[in-house]
């Protein structure tokens, strides 16, 4: 057998995973994990992975954020700390992540704009607009009520951005191969997917039914949809805190049924902090 390592990667909570490129370069996406400064607010019990820490990533020289909420950039301060990474985010966002992290350097911030392609050390970043999923929540009441998710008033504004939108994006590295990152609605999604044929597509939690035959259906109509060898779901810790076993035994039927109908795409189950590498292998027979 040849074997060749396409990337490592671990999600490690909500849609934050740690990527490892083949050059050796690292991307966090939308680090939220630890609510070590308000371990009692309302939602921490949803979202938070216990005994997690920064100090446990193990690089970061990118950091892409899909959008604002709290769960999405409630450690971000941190990991600016520690690693100084480039921060990659919409324009829109980007004068208020300033003003916030007011300790980080103007250029680490790169800001970008949605149809755009731009290249980076080890990986080339297209985007696309997203739209967020359904909230009723007007501008006024999101600052009256602030993050709700992380309670820190400076995050206020950057969470009412949050609302309006998610960045997707399609990560080339270096070899060719290709990984999809999608927040929120479908928004067009499906027909970007047919064009770009990604390897892998991460992909947000689709529902918050707790039926599993039900979700097992909307998986695999999104893994017909994909285009793709592997679907990676993210952001259904909820299901992990509060029923232990659901996403594993949707998941399983989901891939039961990609069996029957003959479709090749295969979703993955993963385990939060644990480490997964992508080889391409040829075998002798």
């Amino acid at each position: 057998m040849i074997s060749t390592e396409c990337l490592s990667f671990r999600w490690i909570n909500c849609q934050c995973f740690e990527i490892r490129l083949p050059n050796g370069k690292t991307i966090i996406t939308d680090p939220c994990y630890d609510y070590k400064d308000n371990p009692d607010t309302p939602l921490a019990g949803l979202f938070q992975l216990k005994g997690f820490k920064t100090k446990d990533l193990e690089g970061c020289d990118y950091v892409i954020l899909n959008h604002t909420h709290g769960d999405h950039i409630a450690n971000l301060g941190e990991v600016i700390k520690q690693f100084s990474p480039k921060i990659i985010c919409h324009s829109g966002v980007a004068s208020e992540l300033a003003r916030v992290y007011e300790d980080m350097e103007l250029t680490n911030i790169y800001p970008v704009d949605y149809d755009g392609t731009y290249y980076f050390d080890g990986f080339k970043l297209e985007t696309f607009h997203g739209e967020h999923k359904p909230q009723p929540f007007t501008w006024k009441r999101s600052m009256e009520e602030g993050d709700i998710i992380s309670q820190d008033s400076r995050l206020t504004r950057l969470h009412a951005l949050g609302g309006f939108f998610n960045m997707n994006y399609l990560l080339t590295f270096e070899h060719g191969f290709r990984m999809a990152f999608v927040g929120g609605t479908n928004d067009g999604m499906e027909e970007r997917l047919r064009t770009l044929r990604p390897n892998i597509v991460m992909r947000n939690k689709l529902t918050n039914e707790m039926d599993v035959e039900r979700v097992a259906k909307d998986w695999y109509g999104f893994m017909e949809q994909s285009y793709a060898q592997f679907v990676i779901p993210m952001h259904f810790e909820v299901w992990e805190n509060q029923n232990p076993g659901f996403s594993d035994k949707t998941f399983c039927q989901a891939n039961e049924l990609a069996e029957k109908n003959g479709l090749a795409c295969r979703i993955l189950s993963p385990r939060r902090t644990q480490w997964y590498t992508i080889q391409m292998n040829v075998i002798c027979r």
